[in-house]
C-alpha cells in the first residue's frame, strides 16, 4: 500500500483514502456534499506529496510556540548565555506585542499576507531591534520547514521586505580630545570609587563589563599586558553575573598596556580592597558585582555637573580610546586585536571618527601636497 488505498465504503456510503505516513495510519473520507471528482484530486495530491516528499501533516503548533521552544532549547542546550537567553526573550515579548496575530497563530495558516500586513508595525523600533524581531521571525519560519509542519516559508516572497525603522540611528560619537581632557581632569581631581574604572576604559578600550571583570592574575606587569578573558553578564532573571567567556570569541585577547595604564592598575591594587576572589573592582560591603548600569549612571551624573559633553555614557569611551589610536596612526589591524573585533569594517566602520580639528589638519596636508606638486 505504497501510496495508499482508495475504496468505496457501502456502509458509509461514501468514498474512503486510507494512507501511512511512516508506520502511522491515516485516513480521510469524503466530506457531505464533496463531490467524488473533488475528492479523488484530493486523494492525488495527497499520493504525489508522499511520493516526492512533500506532504505535511496537520498540526495547530503556534508561530509563538515554535519560537518560545527555538530560543528555550539554545539556553537549555548551553549554545548560548543567559544574557543572550534574556534577549530573545525580550525580543520574543516585542513580536507578540506588535504582531500578535501572527504570533498566536498555527504556523501552518500564516500567510505572506498575513506577515505583510503585520511587519510594519515594527517600525516604530530601533533599526537594530528591528533586525532581531526580523531574525528571530525568519529563523521560526525555517524550523517549521526543517520539522515539515510547512512546505515553503511565507518570508521568501519578493514582497516580502524588513521595515525600516522611524527613528533616526543614534551613532556613538566619539569624545573630541578637548572633551576627553576634561574628563580626565575630573576624574583625577575627584574622589570616587568609580574614577578609576573610567579611567582604565579610556586608557584601553575595553568594554565595561571587561574591566568590572578583571582580576589581579589577568595583569602581567613583566610583560605589559592585559588579559581579557571574561566579563559582566546578566542572567535570565537579570541579575549581574560573571560570563565564563568573552562577548564574542574575538573578545578573548590580549592587550598591551602603557605606562599610564600601568600607573592606574598599581593605584587600584595599592588603595583599594581586592576582593577575595582577585576582582579589581567588587562591592565588598554588599558581596556583589558592580553593574555596568551603576558606572553609566556615575558617569552621566558627572557630565550633568561638569557639563563635559553633550552626552556621555561608557560606550563612548570605548569609541574615544579608537578614534584616538587612529588619530595616531596605529595600523587598522593592530586596532582591531585589541578591540576584540571579528571584522575590520566594524573597527573601521563604527568604533572610529576623528576629532575635527585633526580632520582639519590632516585635509591640510593633502592641500600643501597639491600645492606643491600639482598647482
Amino acid at each position: 500500500m505504497e501510496n495508499g488505498t482508495l475504496y468505496y465504503s457501502k456502509t458509509l456510503k461514501k468514498w474512503v483514502f486510507q494512507y501511512y505516513v511512516g508506520k502511522t495510519r491515516k485516513s480521510i473520507k469524503q466530506r457531505k456534499n464533496e463531490s467524488t471528482k473533488d475528492f479523488k484530486a484530493k486523494v492525488t495530491k495527497i499520493k504525489n506529496e508522499l511520493n516526492n516528499g512533500t506532504y505535511i501533516e496537520k498540526n495547530n503548533k503556534t508561530f509563538g510556540e515554535i519560537l518560545k521552544e527555538y530560543v528555550s532549547n539554545k539556553f537549555d542546550m548551553n549554545t548560548v548565555s543567559a544574557n543572550t537567553y534574556r534577549r530573545d526573550m525580550q525580543t520574543i515579548n516585542q513580536i507578540e506585542r506588535t504582531c500578535n496575530s501572527i504570533f498566536n497563530k498555527p504556523i501552518q495558516k500564516i500567510t505572506t499576507s498575513d506577515i505583510r500586513r503585520e511587519l510594519p508595525n515594527i517600525k516604530g523600533y530601533s533599526n537594530n531591534t528591528i533586525n532581531k524581531i526580523y531574525r528571530l521571525m525568519n529563523k521560526t519560519f525555517k524550523i517549521a520547514l526543517s520539522d515539515r509542519l510547512i512546505s515553503f516559508n511565507p518570508m521568501y516572497n519578493e514582497s516580502i521586505k524588513k521595515p525600516k525603522s522611524i527613528k533616526e540611528d543614534k551613532e556613538v560619537k566619539a569624545l573630541t580630545i578637548k572633551e576627553q581632557q576634561k574628563l580626565i581632569e575630573v576624574l583625577e581631581s575627584t574622589e570616587h570609587e568609580y574614577n578609576d574604572i573610567l579611567l582604565l576604559q579610556i586608557c584601553t578600550g575595553m568594554r565595561i563589563g571587561e574591566v568590572l571583570a578583571l582580576t589581579t592574575k589577568d595583569i602581567d606587569y613583566i610583560k605589559k599586558t592585559i588579559s581579557i578573558n571574561k566579563t559582566l553578564s546578566r542572567d535570565e532573571n537579570d541579575k549581574v553575573i560573571l560570563g565564563n567567556t568573552t562577548k564574542t570569541l574575538n573578545s578573548n585577547r590580549t592587550i598591551p598596556i602603557d605606562s599610564r595604564t600601568e600607573a592606574i592598575l598599581k593605584r587600584i591594587q595599592l588603595n583599594q580592597i581586592i576582593n577575595i576572589k582577585g576582582f579589581l573592582f567588587y562591592d565588598n560591603n554588599k558581596d556583589k558585582f558592580i553593574s555596568p548600569q551603576e558606572v553609566n549612571c556615575y558617569l552621566r551624573r558627572i557630565n550633568k555637573k561638569y557639563g563635559i559633553a553633550s552626552e556621555l555614557h561608557t560606550h563612548m569611551l570605548r569609541h574615544t580610546y579608537a578614534t584616538r589610536m587612529v588619530e595616531a596612526g596605529v595600523n587598522p589591524k593592530v586596532l582591531q586585536k585589541i578591540l576584540g573585533h571579528k571584522k575590520i569594517d566594524t573597527t573601521l566602520n563604527i568604533y572610529t571618527s576623528v576629532d575635527k580639528e585633526f580632520s582639519e589638519q590632516e585635509t591640510s596636508k593633502y592641500e600643501e601636497y597639491m600645492k606643491e606638486k600639482c598647482l
